[in-house]
């Protein structure tokens, strides 16, 4: 079932079970494992999520006002320190986690994605 689909199951859920008709009750029934996982994920995440999207929009805005020449010296430095990072980890003990992308909220990401916006990456 896709995300819409579930979205707006989730939102009937919501409603007064009163005025459910039997198609969506039988449509809830046959797809409450989906159904089940998706409102157990949002569970979880909330309201860190929430909060880092804050976090990622007021460090966007902030980091925004820089120029060019500013957010590639700051990507070049962190590109640096990892590149350090991954050299002096000789017994491989660097967590999965370190090779992930980097969180939305994090300086790296961000100035990723403005360099991006700005044309200056691809």
């Amino acid at each position: 079932m896709n995300q819409q689909k579930v979205s707006e199951q989730i939102m009937l859920l919501l409603t007064d079970s009163d005025s459910w008709s039997d198609e969506q009750i039988t449509a809830l029934l046959a797809n409450q494992e989906e159904i089940g996982h998706t409102l157990y994920r949002l569970y979880r995440s909330f309201p860190h999520h929430v909060e880092q999207v804050q976090r990622y929009r007021a460090k966007k805005k902030e980091l925004s006002v820089l120029p060019t020449e500013e957010l590639l010296k700051r990507e070049q430095a962190i590109s640096k320190r990892r590149a350090a990072i991954i050299e002096e980890d000789y017994a491989d003990e660097l967590p999965d986690s370190f090779y992930e992308s980097p969180p939305i909220d994090s300086d790296e990401h961000i100035i990723y994605e403005i360099l991006k916006e700005r044309k200056v990456v691809h």
